[in-house]
C-alpha cells in the first residue's frame, strides 16, 4: 500500500474548541504509537498554507510572541490573508480556528 501525505479516513471535530474532559476529542491514546504528521491532517497543505508557515517561523524567529507584533510582521512580509487583505488580528485568529480543525 503506498503511503499517503494525509489521512483521507481522519474524522472531523464535531467543535472548533476541544473538549476540557480527560480523554474526550483525542484520535487515539497519547503515546500509544508513532503518529506521522500525514496521519493527522485531511488534506496536503496548499501554496497558502505552506507560505504562511514559513512566514509565521521567519516572525517568530525574530522573538515575537504577541498577537499585534505577529500581524504586523507577517503584514510587513506581504504575507496577507486568503482575500489578499492584510491580515488583522481577528483574521488571523479565525484563520487559525480553521487550520486548527
Amino acid at each position: 500500500m503506498a503511503q499517503q501525505d494525509y489521512n483521507p479516513q481522519l474524522k472531523t471535530w464535531q467543535r472548533i474548541i476541544p473538549s476540557r474532559e480527560p480523554g474526550q476529542g483525542h484520535i487515539e491514546v497519547p503515546g500509544g504509537f508513532a503518529n506521522p504528521v500525514w496521519q493527522t491532517r485531511s488534506s496536503v497543505p496548499g501554496p497558502f498554507e505552506l507560505e504562511l508557515v514559513e512566514a509565521l517561523e521567519e516572525v517568530f524567529a525574530e522573538g515575537v510572541t504577541e498577537l499585534g507584533a505577529l500581524v504586523e510582521g507577517l503584514n510587513a512580509r506581504d504575507r496577507h490573508d486568503r482575500n489578499g487583505q492584510p491580515w488583522t488580528q481577528e483574521s488571523l485568529l479565525q484563520e487559525m480556528a480553521v487550520l486548527g480543525q
